[in-house]
């Protein structure tokens, strides 16, 4: 299948690469100029150069390349300008959608994010909350989904995938420091009996295979779907397999009544609550439609991104 993937130098996106490769799909990566492309031209991948911000550029990809199926990984997670964000996330979608939908792309799989119901108070949290989030990201998130939907009644075959905290090896956002922190065991965890610290996390690969799933099942076009593993970890037990891979000890405690003591002052428990709140997310939509059955557990997900990390972190220190 002729394939375009967007966002292929990214970290979801160069993954979903490499498993459309293994699959012998014809793929071509749309990337920005200033991108890095090194490692998709030394694996002999076709690279299709433009900005998804500009609208005649996307279009005469697509015309050239007609794909099949469209990929749209590309997003803007961080930027110190708010309407870099919005611009890239939003209008870029836009762009996507309607050169899928001028020329006739069979299907566009659409990654977008839990971020979008997030500020819900709900466990777990369910697809069909509405749109509340505690971010810009979220906001730009929530707009692009819209839009998507949008072209979804026009026609247009879109699934849209939400995946929690995306992790695994090479991640670029916060594991990388969190790992360097529990490394120095800077990070210890409340000796409480009762806490709210409850996750789901999205390992890198479980993430490209239900993204490879929606551009094969035809129920993938109906609602949208939260990706996460199978498993429920608390934060605790997080740290412990992590310190158990970086061959450390468990992360310190610190004792209840300190806990409960700092927690009298209203900024630490403000940041408090910010860290310790339980975030789940219900799966089953995925795993009912889809068929998606999660292939790496998150244990198994964190020793992997952890291994890759350490050597990293000892090439660095060595000077390799």
């Amino acid at each position: 299948m002729r394939i375009l993937v967007t966002g292929a130098t990214g970290f979801i996106g160069n993954r979903l690469v490499g498993r459309l490769e293994k699959k012998g799909h014809d793929i071509v990566c749309l990337v920005r100029r200033e991108s890095n492309t090194s490692g998709l031209e030394k694996r002999g991948l076709r690279l299709a150069v433009g900005d998804i911000t500009d609208f005649e550029r996307v279009e005469k990809i697509f015309q050239d390349e007609r794909p099949e199926c469209v990929f749209h990984c590309a997003a803007r997670v961080k930027d110190a300008e708010t309407e870099n964000i919005y611009r890239t996330n939003i209008e870029g979608t836009r762009n996507i959608c309607e050169s899928c939908y001028r020329n006739g792309a069979g299907r566009l799989v659409y990654l977008s994010s839990v971020a979008v119901v997030s500020g819900n108070p709900e466990v777990p949290l369910v697809e069909d909350l509405p749109y509340k989030t505690t971010s810009v990201y979220g906001r730009s998130k929530v707009e692009a989904e819209k839009i998507t939907l949008d072209y979804r009644q026009k026609g247009l075959g879109v699934a849209i995938l939400r995946p929690c905290m995306v992790y695994g090896e090479g991640e670029p956002h916060a594991l990388s420091r969190i790992l360097g922190l529990v490394n120095k065991r800077f990070i210890p965890v409340p000796g409480l009996k009762r806490i709210r610290d409850r996750l789901c996390l999205a390992y890198v690969d479980n993430v490209t295979y239900a993204l490879e799933l929606a551009m094969e099942n035809k129920e993938a076009v109906k609602g949208t779907f939260f990706i996460a593993d199978k498993d429920i970890i608390t934060i605790r037990e997080f740290l412990t397999i992590v310190s158990d891979e970086l061959d450390i000890s468990p992360p310190f405690v610190i004792p209840g009544w300190i806990v409960n003591a700092g927690l009298l002052v209203p900024p630490l428990r403000n940041r408090f609550n910010r860290v310790f709140k339980d975030r789940v997310y219900d799966i089953r939509r995925a795993t009912d439609l889809l068929g998606y059955d999660p292939e790496v557990s998150t244990a198994e997900g964190l020793r992997r991104t952890v291994r890759y990390w350490k050597r990293g972190h000892k090439a660095e220190s060595s000077g390799v």
